[in-house]
């Protein structure tokens, strides 16, 4: 496992919103599938960009979906 810092957190970070920008919306686990991120950094770096208003989450029928904001 990688050792966490705000350098790495905000490289994670940029790294899925680059992948939000391919597409509408995501689950947890496509973000996942997609960046082969662990949890933690996958939970950091979401954090991170709904921190920086880049992401927001969206609740669809019990889903939780991360989108890009325009």
């Amino acid at each position: 496992m990688m050792k966490m810092n705000f350098k790495n957190i905000v490289e994670d970070s940029n790294h899925i919103y680059e992948q939000l920008s391919q597409g509408i919306k995501y689950l947890y686990h496509e973000l996942q599938e997609l960046t082969r991120m662990d949890d933690t950094q996958l939970c950091l770096a979401i954090c991170q960009l709904i921190r920086d208003g880049r992401i927001s989450q969206r609740q669809e029928d019990n889903l939780v979906y991360y989108l890009k904001r325009v």
